[in-house]
């Protein structure tokens, strides 16, 4: 068997769901509604699987599941950036899928569906104050930072060592989605001005990661 090579991915994450803002995921609590409908980018700024560079790609998950966070229950569904090359898509394919190791195979320990992975036109952009996410015809999304209740103008709410940071260890900012359409994997929702939160990712593998356990 060929062994899996180093791979470090670093960058930019938000989601946009169906939960109220301030997520319970962050919490390993239930979805607001029983279920949660969530698309989530990865922006990456650097990133190699061994000897494969994957600077400025990106990704999208497609989710879908029903009850707590926790639990084997989820779907996915990948749409990665078609401008990869083919040693580019099959490093994210094995990454993507949990076949690399780290946190994604934690996240394919609770997938009981996989939709499938599609290499599609796909724009995922960060800016302190702009989250956007456009695959045509199949997602179309755009949050930013929670600021209604906030004092002083300006600032952001953020989650410092949050029990549950969605892609390992960083700080969390709290926001809003101003839109969230998917029409994917035979998952259709628009989920305007709900939850929505940004995360810095630092990910690593091969190697096993858990969320049941205090991170280091």
């Amino acid at each position: 068997m060929t062994a899996t090579p180093e791979w470090r991915l670093q960058g930019d994450w938000f989601d946009l769901c169906s939960c109220a803002i301030g997520c319970p995921c962050i919490f390993s609590s239930n979805p607001t509604q029983g279920f949660c409908d969530g698309a989530l980018s990865w922006s990456i700024r650097q990133g190699n699987y061994g000897e494969v560079a994957l600077d400025g790609l990106c990704f999208v998950a497609i989710v879908h599941f029903e009850g707590n966070v926790l639990d084997r229950n989820r779907e996915f569904g990948w749409l990665v950036d078609e401008r990869a090359d083919a040693a580019q898509r099959e490093a994210l394919s094995m990454i993507v899928l949990g076949k690399a190791g780290g946190s994604f195979a934690a996240w394919a320990d609770l997938t009981i569906t996989t939709m499938g992975v599609e290499f599609v036109p796909l724009r995922v952009s960060y800016t302190a104050d702009s989250w956007e996410v456009e695959a045509p015809d199949r997602v179309s999304g755009r949050g930013g930072p929670f600021r209604k209740f906030m004092v002083p103008d300006g600032q952001v709410c953020t989650i410092i060592n949050a029990p549950r940071p969605e892609v390992t260890p960083g700080n969390i900012t709290l926001g809003h989605a101003l839109k969230n359409e998917v029409s994917a994997f035979g998952k259709r929702w628009s989920w305007p001005n709900y939850s929505a939160k940004h995360i810095p990712f630092d990910l690593r593998g091969p190697g096993t990661f858990t969320w049941r356990r205090p991170l280091a």
